[in-house]
């Protein structure tokens, strides 16, 4: 057994809006969990505390690395089945009793490395990834007792803070599209964010990875940096990071050797995928 962690910082460059599945009227509040607090007598107390969620991070990573492999193998998906096996996670259906099929489990690991790493599911078979994502939660007072490296004064609730945007009913944006007296309908509608500046701890967690997996993970790491972005608007500038982890970039070598040696063996192995699962 190989257990290997990589820790580092994200630090929100922009407002961070990572919303979570409440919404009170217009207003779309960020993540928060319930934390033990420990106050300085010693007692403790339950507060909210934003986090990024460890799934937001795999998955926005699941699809810049799913991507990657397609274009570095020059492969053209013709299949809605696997393209969710890929880039969502898969659909697990039942079929067959449920029985496991280790020929096809052993080639999804030694043929799609991504898949290996971040896991899925294909029919009646559940692969487990070998890749552990933890949630980023910020560095505040808060949190310091468990906090051993980095220590925050300032409270969590003062790294909240709430932004706003419009829609403007386009279809009677101009005059002549309205009736005569009748005013454009525009819409303010509000959301919470993290400050910019706010610094998370976050760590990854590999097990038992090859070094073809490992190697995959670090081009996983790299693809993120080149976009560092989490959460959501980020196409109007939101959700841009800076990513401080301690790795060697250059360790994701052996994945792209692997997928030029291999690249036609892996193209054959899709090929046999769609055809099963179109």
């Amino acid at each position: 057994m190989k257990t290997e962690v990589f820790q580092g910082t994200l630090t929100a460059v922009t407002p961070i809006h990572h919303g979570g599945s409440e919404t009170y009227g217009t207003i779309r509040p960020i993540l928060t969990l319930p934390t033990l607090i420990r106050d300085e007598d010693g007692g403790f107390r339950v507060e909210d505390v934003p986090y990024i969620h460890g799934n937001a991070i795999r998955g926005y990573l699941r699809r810049l690395l799913m991507q990657d492999f397609l274009d570095l193998l020059d492969y053209e998906l013709g299949s809605a089945k696997i393209f969710h096996f890929l880039f969502t996670g898969g659909l697990l259906e039942s079929k067959d009793g449920g029985s496991v099929d280790m020929r096809l489990r052993t080639s999804l690991r030694k043929y799609l490395p991504p898949v290996s790493l971040l896991g899925s599911a294909l029919g009646n078979q559940m692969l487990q990834g070998k890749l552990k994502v933890g949630l980023a939660e910020p560095v505040c007072s808060e949190l310091r007792w468990r906090q051993e490296e980095l220590y925050g004064d300032v409270s969590a609730y003062n790294l909240r803070a709430r932004d706003y945007g419009t829609r403007l009913d386009s279809l009677r944006e101009y005059k002549e599209d309205r009736a005569e007296g009748e005013q454009a309908h525009q819409m303010k509608y509000e959301f919470e964010v993290l400050i910019p500046g706010t610094v998370f701890l976050h760590e990854f967690i590999l097990t038992d990875a090859d070094a073809v997996e490992r190697a995959c993970f670090i081009r996983a790491l790299n693809l993120w940096r080149e976009r560092p972005y989490i959460g959501g608007k980020s196409s109007a500038g939101y959700g841009k990071l800076r990513l401080d982890y301690d790795y060697n970039p250059g360790d994701e070598s052996e994945y792209i050797e692997y997928l030029q040696e291999k690249g036609e063996s892996v193209c054959r192995f899709l090929d046999e995928l769609t055809m099963k699962w179109k």
